[in-house]
């Protein structure tokens, strides 16, 4: 038998990287087997774990590339922002929003890593991680709210170092996300986002 390549061994990781990030999304993580993700792939069970020892390595090495890439929807409203922090602010969250709901790889990764229960083992090891992500989200949120601060388009100061509107931000934009994915209704999500987004904002302002 001829010896696999390191293309053909990547190729093969990362088809099963893809089937199990499929399934997890459809099923969740704790109703699928590995010998479910190596039949999704077209591979062997021995070859899922030549690969991956168990469940938990499998989900932790899916992580890794499971980030959203918000540093470019960041970094243009924050250059936004010196013109008007709070239509960046809502400018930025109806981007990230747009992001997941719109590309089928962010939605399958929203539904794997924030909206499993974190009662999972194999989300519970990633906690740390997770924990890391949320914080990274925070402090997007916390520089564009520094904006409108600034130009006076907030009331009040933060009420402690994570600043309780980020954290009401981060919250109110993850149900936004998950109730449309958990509706299903992604078609219709838009105005009805701008509306809550818009309205929450508006409050800020009073």
């Amino acid at each position: 038998m001829a010896r696999r390549t390191r293309e053909e061994a990547e190729q093969t990781r990362q088809a099963l990287l893809d089937s199990a990030l499929r399934l997890f999304a459809e099923q969740g993580i704790g109703q699928t087997s590995l010998k479910q993700v190596a039949q999704q792939a077209g591979v062997t069970h021995g070859a899922l774990y030549w690969h991956f020892r168990n469940r938990t390595d499998l989900v932790a090495a899916l992580y890794q590339d499971a980030r959203l890439p918000l540093d470019d929807l960041h970094l243009e409203q924050l250059q936004s922002a010196s013109q008007n922090g709070l239509v960046a602010l809502k400018d930025y969250l109806l981007s990230w929003i747009d992001l997941v709901l719109s590309d089928p790889h962010w939605r399958r990764v929203w539904r794997v890593f924030h909206l499993q229960s974190s009662d999972l083992p194999e989300i519970e090891a990633l906690k740390p991680q997770l924990r890391e992500e949320r914080e990274e989200w925070l402090e997007r949120l916390l520089q564009l709210l520094k904006k409108a601060r600034k130009q006076k388009q907030i009331n009040g100061k933060p009420r402690n170092r994570k600043d309780t509107l980020a954290n009401e931000l981060c919250l109110m934009l993850a149900g936004l996300i998950s109730s449309n994915l958990l509706l299903s209704e992604i078609a219709a999500a838009g105005p009805c986002n701008d509306q809550v987004i818009s309205t929450y904002l508006k409050g800020l302002a009073k």
